[in-house]
């Protein structure tokens, strides 16, 4: 016994075919790989296949042909459970969820809260009162795979109140786009008289003021709804629908869909913009225990597609009770492709001692138990690209 491992059945044959391609045959094999994982295990193989695989142009076509891996989504933990941040990988087997833990921050991990992610970087918060002074908190980008931050101060002093996105940038030679070196964070606050201001900070250089439609002419009045497309929505006063786009940080301005009637309440809101599998926007409404769903349609129009009453879709889930349904629905989490509900009542909260959650799949319109919540939002966090390529096993 010689402790080896047997080779792989068929693998040799395998690897033998390809070793006698040309060099553009092999790009043209490896460019079919699945998967940006399967792709840094490939690139370990050989030092042929290393590098292929690393050189900037094959990297730029792979990236036009696949989506980004998913590394999972970060949320801040159940409403007040001040937990800090949580890691859910889209893959177990993909990605460990430890190698994504945020401990190398400044501070307790517990003191940040995520309030936007683009690519593989996400935008934290310092919102731990004990370490605050006056004025707007501090932020920090990172990349967690890498444990790699930068610590940003605020574009302005005396900031009363702000809410900040990050900003694509130019694609490099690999097809690669925003990165912890190469990033740009736009800010929307207010200075204690709610007039709206915006600044963009781009790596390297300092805050720069920028303007802003005049669609948005106050603080208080505008109402974050969520992202969707690479672009994130507001609305203004009930009236205005406004959309910045994640790709180059400008606004545009539409008069906000005849859909229904909302409430338009800062805390509590029952509609929210969200994307499904299609990558397109989409409106939730959920009013009157009905969940509606609109889509935009090429005229700019937006229509209802489709539609499910609460109080049926989730008969037959454990501890289901028709009473919870006469109440309004309460949006607990806004997930990308589902939301997760609860019935809203201070009478409920008191004859319940726990707070029953469901989720609702927002492509299939189907019900299920909701062990808790996730917080208001979730934040995607992809794989960096490029990939960090491992040495050959090449003996």
């Amino acid at each position: 016994m010689t402790g080896r491992r047997p080779p792989i059945q068929g693998f040799g044959s395998a690897r033998a075919a390809m070793d006698v391609m040309d060099d553009d045959a092999l790009c043209l094999v490896l460019e079919r790989v699945d998967s940006h994982v399967s792709l840094i295990c490939a690139a370990a193989v050989c030092k042929r296949w290393r590098r292929a695989i690393a050189d900037a142009a094959f990297l730029r076509r792979y990236r036009s042909l696949h989506a980004p891996a998913v590394a999972g989504e970060f949320h801040n933990g159940a409403w007040r459970s001040n937990e800090g941040p949580v890691f859910v990988p889209s893959s177990p087997s993909m990605v460990d969820a430890r190698h994504l833990s945020l401990d190398f921050l400044p501070n307790d991990p517990g003191a940040w809260t995520v309030v936007d992610s683009r690519g593989s970087l996400l935008l934290l918060l310092l919102m731990d009162m004990r370490l605050l002074g006056n004025g707007f908190p501090d932020m920090v980008i990172c990349e967690p795979l890498t444990r790699r931050f930068e610590i940003i101060s605020p574009p302005a002093e005396h900031i009363k109140e702000g809410r900040s996105f990050l900003i694509d940038v130019t694609a490099n030679e690999t097809g690669g786009g925003i990165s912890i070196s190469n990033f740009r964070v736009l800010c929307m606050f207010h200075c204690g008289d709610g007039v709206m201001h915006t600044a963009m900070l781009t790596a390297g250089s300092s805050w720069s003021e920028k303007s802003i439609c005049h669609a948005v002419p106050n603080f208080h009045s505008t109402k974050f709804l969520g992202r969707a497309g690479g672009s994130r929505y507001f609305c203004v006063e009930g009236t205005s629908l406004v959309i910045l786009d994640g790709s180059t940080g400008d606004f545009t301005s539409s008069v906000f869909p005849a859909i229904g009637v909302f409430d338009f309440d800062m805390e509590r809101c029952n509609f929210f913009v969200t994307e499904l599998r299609d990558g397109k926007p989409r409106i939730v409404t959920v009013s009157h225990c009905t969940l509606k769903v609109f889509a935009r349609l090429g005229n700019g129009e937006w229509a209802l597609e489709k539609s499910v009453l609460l109080w049926q879709s989730t008969r037959g889930l454990p501890g289901y009770n028709l009473l919870f349904f006469h109440y309004d629905q309460d949006i607990l989490t806004r997930g990308t492709g589902s939301v997760i509900l609860s019935p809203w009542s201070v009478v409920l909260c008191l004859q319940f001692a726990e707070k029953w959650r469901y989720s609702i799949n927002l492509e299939t319109m189907e019900a299920e138990r909701a062990s808790c919540d996730m917080g208001l939002m979730v934040y995607r966090c992809d794989l960096p690209w490029p990939p960090v390529l491992h040495a050959h096993l090449d003996r």
